[in-house]
């Protein structure tokens, strides 16, 4: 066992759900009465064990293992390490380090006390994630999802193989261009469109790319593999209902949106990837499907409305960070969706996606009566980070004249 070192805990306690989501007081109040365990290799803990904690890896790597044989690597310092290890406590589910490991548990009975003191203090706003329902809320839809999320329940969307053959490929340092051009010819639909993109106003040389290796080439490896999930992306937004159909449709016509506004900014600013942007901008908000899913599947989409849009307010982020890191995605992308409507966020002073998300989306809402409840761009942390110049109104339009513009091209591209 390692000394528990405050100084440990309470870093780890800023990093990691459901803790994060607690003030500043009840989170060191909270790591005050943590601990850090030291597991040997080979070493096993069961979930029934551990039900009176929230643990989180925080160095080394172990796997979780169910009844049935299913097994789910989790590493530190990865997306999925900042979730509890055990989000339900089956019998027979157990974890087994597969290194020497360290994990750092919280009482989940302090973190289901304090969270209900501060909601008895009139934090109405904040993302409730006790390990229990929350007592105060009186939104049954948001009860019934947080606890599908708690069982593991929720059907999360996943990209095509083609998608994920790609992204796992690009990790490879010594990948070439013949390589993912090879990948890519194995689905045809893909191949056209990234032909397709390759060949439109952003990317258009003297000579049309006809082939995919051209098409690859003039994009770039990096470039190809981020439009080629933004093209797989759509197929997550599909629905089986009508009802859900219209509301996906809605979701993705915003995510395209700040999407293409996001691509605006990022060639405006230093330091940001065009196509990496459109990527975040798409993906802000992947976290509302698993929701309007769960919603449709159980006949309240329609008639609870206000319900639901209560609920994807407050499990938007949880449940994003549960789907981008189930699907693999970097840390960039995670923290950029989960920050997305954080518009006074400033805790660092260097620029990221969620910064540059945080501007598009404000930049989407101007002119339209949403604008009376947010903030204005310029006061906001991320615009003065991003340096985009001083700002007014008619500068704001022009930025968003101009995603329009661009829009018309990447709505081609995604479509």
């Amino acid at each position: 066992m390692e000394s528990n070192d405050p100084r440990v805990l309470i870093r780890v306690a800023q990093a990691v759900y459901p803790v994060c989501e607690l003030g500043d007081d009840s989170r060191r109040r909270l790591a005050e009465q943590g601990r850090l365990d030291l597991l040997k290799p080979g070493s096993r803990f069961a979930a029934t064990d551990d039900a009176s904690w929230l643990t989180f890896l925080i160095r080394g790597e172990v796997t979780l293992v169910s009844d049935n044989g299913d097994k789910e690597v989790v590493r530190a310092n990865s997306p999925r390490a900042r979730l509890p290890l055990f989000r339900v406590h089956p019998p027979g589910l157990y974890a087994q380090a597969d290194m020497a490991s360290v994990v750092v548990r919280f009482s989940r009975a302090l973190l289901h006390s304090m969270r209900a003191e501060e909601h008895s203090s009139g934090d109405e706003n904040e993302i409730v994630m006790t390990g229990q329902p929350d007592p105060v809320s009186d939104n049954p839809l948001y009860q019934r999802i947080y606890q599908a999320y708690q069982r593991d329940e929720l059907e999360l969307p996943s990209l095509p193989d083609i998608a994920l053959r790609i992204r796992e490929a690009i990790r490879d340092p010594d990948i070439s261009v013949k390589d993912v051009a090879k990948m890519v010819l194995a689905d045809p639909v893909l191949s056209a469109r990234l032909i397709h993109v390759a060949n439109s106003a952003a990317y258009r040389r003297d000579t049309a790319a006809t082939t995919v290796y051209q098409a690859v080439t003039r994009l770039g490896i990096a470039a190809a593999q981020n439009i080629a999930i933004s093209l797989a992306l759509k197929h997550l937004f599909k629905a089986g209902t009508p009802l859900l159909q219209q509301r996906m449709q809605a979701l993705y016509s915003h995510s395209s949106q700040v999407a293409s506004i996001a691509y605006v900014l990022a060639r405006h600013s230093h330091g940001f990837n065009a196509e990496r942007s459109l990527l975040a901008g798409l993906l802000h908000d992947i976290g509302v499907i698993p929701i309007l899913t769960f919603a449709a599947q159980h006949g309240t989409l329609e008639y609870n409305a206000d319900e639901l849009d209560k609920t994807i307010s407050r499990l938007r982020r949880i449940t994003g960070h549960l789907v981008l890191s189930r699907l693999g995605f970097e840390e960039d992308i995670i923290t950029a969706a989960e920050h997305a409507e954080d518009w006074m966020r400033n805790e660092h002073e260097a620029p990221d996606y969620a910064d540059l998300l945080v501007v598009a989306q404000l930049h989407s809402h101007l002119g339209t009566s949403q604008m009376q409840h947010l903030p204005r761009i310029d006061t906001t942390p991320a615009y003065r980070k991003l340096k985009l110049g001083e700002f007014d109104p008619q500068h704001g339009l022009a930025i968003v004249r101009e995603a329009h513009t661009v829009s018309s091209a990447i709505h081609q591209m995604l479509h």
